[in-house]
């Protein structure tokens, strides 16, 4: 006999407690009703999609490990497109929800859904309740009198508080990639980096951080070069990771980089020599900064 979903539905960037909260009600409700799992969400976001002032928090590649990690049945990230976006509410409730045997939905206070964000939970109940749906709305989860939210994270790690951030996340901190070929600018600054592909996505930060890595279950610290690179007028956003005190080769093998403090903004030198110089001066204040993490 085919079996509906217990589902919810959101962005998910951080996949936070607060949205950890929601995952867990899901797989809860499966269990009691007999249910499989659906979590639905968004590539691009769609503060992505429609160029907002604000900017991601986790990779894709991240949220997909740990929602594989969660044994989620069926994730179903929708395109948000021109097509997608004109989808009036009701639509998205019959093709997403109703079509696909949706039996349990929770959704945070805050859910919007359908065209220009018109749908409310108001109108989401009604039509749960009109297609014998079980609608939960989860409260905020708060901690020192803070709502854990994305917006709040974004904030902490705009402002190097990665540790503070990594309390709401209920995980430490960090971006994942498979090591790409670049452009070979570690030659012309003579330090070798690892360019870790971030599949063209813009985060909610950049500069010069601390960071650690696993390679073969062995930790090293890394200094990251996170953002543009406007020295080389490279404007695009990428995470490029010189590991200390280790010289293999790494090429195509995927990396969990963990950000631990700042060491600089990013900024444009007038010369490679003197980016050189500066290249230096990190490496050792890396050197000192990484007792603090031994």
């Amino acid at each position: 006999m085919k079996k509906g979903y217990a589902t919810t539905i959101g962005n998910f960037d951080g996949l936070h407690k607060g949205h950890m909260a929601l995952i867990e009600k899901i797989k809860t409700q499966a269990k009691k009703m007999d249910l499989k799992t659906k979590i639905i969400t968004f590539n691009p976001y769609p503060f992505e999609f429609f160029k907002l002032e604000k900017n991601r928090i986790l990779s894709e590649l991240d949220k997909n490990i740990i929602l594989s990690d969660l044994k989620i049945d069926h994730v179903n990230a929708i395109s948000f497109n021109d097509h997608f976006r004109n989808t009036s509410a009701e639509d998205f409730f019959n093709e997403y929800l109703l079509q696909d045997d949706v039996k349990y939905l929770i959704v945070g206070k805050d859910f919007k859904f359908g065209k220009d964000r018109l749908g409310d939970l108001k109108l989401l109940k009604t039509l749960c309740d009109r297609n014998e749906i079980i609608l939960e709305v989860l409260e905020d989860l708060e901690i020192n009198g803070s709502k854990i939210s994305s917006t709040l994270i974004r904030e902490l790690l705009m402002h190097n508080k990665f540790q503070e951030a990594s309390k709401l996340l209920g995980r430490a901190y960090q971006i994942s990639g498979k090591v790409i070929k670049g452009k070979s600018l570690g030659k012309r600054i003579s330090t070798p980096t690892a360019n870790i592909d971030i599949e063209n996505k813009e985060f909610c930060f950049s500069g010069v951080f601390l960071g650690k890595t696993e390679i073969k279950q062995i930790g090293y610290f890394c200094i990251l070069n996170f953002g543009p690179k406007p020295t080389f007028d490279d404007y695009e956003q990428s995470l490029e990771v010189h590991i200390l005190d280790y010289d293999g080769n790494i090429y195509d093998e995927a990396l969990s980089i963990e950000f631990l403090c700042k060491i600089r903004d990013q900024i444009r030198f007038n010369s490679i020599d003197e980016l050189k110089n500066q290249i230096n001066e990190d490496k050792i204040k890396a050197e000192e900064l990484k007792k603090l993490y031994e």
